[in-house]
């Protein structure tokens, strides 16, 4: 019985990975339907001075962070409403942006909270993104209710955001990397939520700890673009792709204990877990993949030289499928 509803779910959780991955996929399409103004606007308002990679990388926080809300929302009866979905979307897109505020445009976090407070009156001075940033933002406040606005407002949930340049620093402690990993996960995470939910001081520490099990799943499928990047991440403390899923292995289960001590049902928490357990054997996979091509060692030097394609693992390819099934459909929680 147990195999069954497992293969149930996991046939819901392919195919919307499947959409997700796409960008002529269902999730892209109806991201460019809800923010089809503000799409073109934020074209309008390019200087030049926001390429496309940067476009895209806006979109595609859009899809992750609307896909992300519909896991969470598997926690609740309710579906998500038509306002929850423009709430998610923009607030990816405002995820996004100040990443590239900061990373890119080198605009430090005092400017992304005055405009956060609107303490910007004079709006021919802000730069492109800026005004990218803007419009998004006020589309987020539209969708929100007070008590929500008070809290996207409260720049300390943003603010591990805005650090993330920290990470291009070369002498970076392994003690701070691990801490900024999980205040970057954990913040990004209780904002989705807290769009979806009144938190509790209980709930919101499993949702701090579930967020920040997603960025370590996140650092460690971007190992090759960060390391050639100038990125530290855990993965940069990390001899070999086995210590990589060791600490990956103690996150989910910390996920799980914590995810089973909050007030939602079984029964909901059972479909969050099982698609949360499926991400993270896709990201086993793709470290058995890197671990083959490079013989378990993760040296910076040597990855750096390696072409990309080392790092390609194709998700739904005749060995993924081999290496995933067993693992997924086998999945279950001791006493629940």
């Amino acid at each position: 019985m147990k195999t069954i509803n497992n293969s149930k779910l996991l046939f819901k959780f392919a195919s919307k990975v499947r959409a997700v991955n796409r960008e002529n996929g269902s999730y892209h399409s109806y991201v460019n339907k809800i923010a089809q103004h503000e799409i073109t606007k934020s074209h309008q308002y390019n200087d030049g001075s926001i390429t496309q990679l940067h476009f895209l990388k806006i979109q595609w926080y859009m899809v992750t962070n609307l896909y992300l809300g519909e896991l969470l929302a598997e926690l609740r009866l309710q579906n998500l409403s038509l306002n929850e979905n423009r709430s998610l979307i923009y607030l990816g897109a405002l995820m996004a942006i100040t990443d590239l505020m900061v990373d890119d445009h080198q605009l430090g976090h005092q400017r992304v909270s005055l405009l956060l407070n609107g303490e910007t009156n004079e709006r021919n001075r802000l730069t492109a993104i800026e005004k990218v940033f803007i419009l998004y933002y006020e589309k987020l406040l539209l969708c929100i209710d007070d008590k929500k606005k008070r809290l996207i407002k409260n720049f300390a949930m943003l603010k591990p955001q805005t650090e993330s340049h920290l990470q291009l620093k070369e002498h970076f402690s392994e003690a701070a990397i691990h801490k900024l990993t999980r205040e970057k996960g954990g913040t990004a995470i209780l904002l989705t939520a807290s769009l979806l939910f009144e938190i509790s001081e209980k709930n919101k520490a499993a949702f701090y700890q579930l967020g920040a099990f997603i960025q370590y799943l996140n650092d460690s499928q971007d190992v090759y673009k960060d390391l050639n990047a100038g990125v530290t991440t855990f993965v940069s403390f990390c001899h070999s792709f086995s210590e990589v899923n060791a600490k990956l292995k103690q996150e989910f289960e910390h996920t799980t204990t914590l995810m089973l001590q909050t007030d939602f049902s079984h029964k909901n928490l059972y479909k969050l877990l099982f698609n949360l357990h499926a991400m993270y054997v896709g990201i086993l996979y793709k470290n058995k993949v890197f671990a083959r091509k490079l013989g378990d060692t993760i040296d910076a030097d040597n990855i750096r030289l390696v072409d990309k394609t080392t790092f390609r693992a194709p998700m739904f390819s005749v060995k993924s499928v081999v290496f995933c099934l067993p693992r997924i459909l086998l999945f279950k929680i001791p006493n629940l």
